[in-house]
């Protein structure tokens, strides 16, 4: 199929899910009538991205897909008609997700309480995969899009993000700054006392300086010694 920005369609396309024309729509929905959910796995050279199926747009070529902008940013295309190889797939090929671990672009969104939000935009999108960047409209930010990072799924790297028992997870925002690296303690002088300077006493000088006086035996000379 060629692969087309929804910019090409509506000004107020749809931010999570591609779109074709109504002909094509009747044909994958036929193709998957028991399916509640179909998800396009697209392929384009070695990038692949998963993305849920929403309503028809009027367009008359019937192969061509329409996709939101951050489908076509981890593409890594323009979405000006790239040919790409497309399958469709209904959500029971996906496992339940377990775990969901997200780490946002922007620090704004630690501001507002928007868990439940981002849950039903998760639900939404339907199938997450590790290692995606998704970008969500807060309403709490009065539509304000963040890009967040899919960190981590459970139990498996592909998942269906469905229903309000998925334990989810924000990491630290990417434009937060960093956290001061510990500085190492400087290690301690070790302490040596001066050297105590020995002052050398002259030989045969008493500690008044004056010379010792030698009897004619050799013996210190002393004016009280009995001879």
């Amino acid at each position: 199929m060629e692969l087309w920005s929804a910019i090409f369609v509506s000004d107020e396309s749809d931010w999570a899910t591609c779109s074709v024309s109504p002909y094509r729509w009747r044909q994958i929905t036929d193709e998957n009538p028991d399916a509640q959910r179909i998800i396009a796995r697209i392929e384009i050279g070695s990038k692949t991205v998963y993305v849920p199926l929403g309503a028809p747009v009027a367009h008359d070529s019937h192969n061509s897909l329409f996709l939101p902008k951050w489908v076509i940013s981890n593409l890594g295309i323009d979405g000006t008609g790239e040919i790409a190889e497309v399958i469709w797939l209904s959500q029971e090929a996906f496992p339940a997700a377990s775990r969901i671990v997200l780490r946002p672009h922007d620090s704004a969104f630690h501001t507002v309480d928007a868990k439940e939000e981002l849950e039903i935009a998760l639900t939404r999108l339907g199938v997450l995969r590790s290692g995606d960047t998704l970008v969500i409209p807060i309403g709490g930010l009065g539509g304000y899009e963040i890009a967040f990072d899919v960190m981590v799924t459970e139990p498996a790297d592909i998942v269906l993000a469905e229903g309000d028992e998925v334990a989810m997870e924000f990491e630290q925002a990417l434009d937060s700054p960093a956290a001061p690296e510990p500085t190492a303690p400087q290690p301690l002088e070790e302490f040596v006392p001066d050297q105590m300077i020995e002052t050398p006493v002259e030989e045969g000088y008493t500690l008044g300086g004056q010379p010792t006086r030698r009897m004619a035996d050799g013996r210190a000379w002393n004016p009280w010694r009995v001879a």
